[in-house]
């Protein structure tokens, strides 16, 4: 899984990209520019982590915050 997919997994809740306005989630990257404060958020966590971390920390890591929240 690379960062895209890892982002576009994470938003792939539609509770989530309703209440932060978050659309057409298949087109999302983790490059900039960003059109919405989550999604810039999201990626600054996952292309920062992607230098210590494999696709699956990644993912995991975001999912718990993502529990959290």
């Amino acid at each position: 899984m690379d960062r895209n997919q890892i982002l576009r997994e994470i938003l792939s809740d539609n509770e989530i990209c309703e209440k932060y306005n978050v659309k057409d989630v298949k087109k999302l990257t983790t490059k900039a520019p960003y059109y919405n404060k989550l999604v810039e958020v999201l990626s600054v966590i996952i292309n920062e982590n992607d230098n210590n971390l494999n696709d699956s920390q990644i993912y995991k890591k975001l999912k718990n915050i993502h529990n959290i929240g």
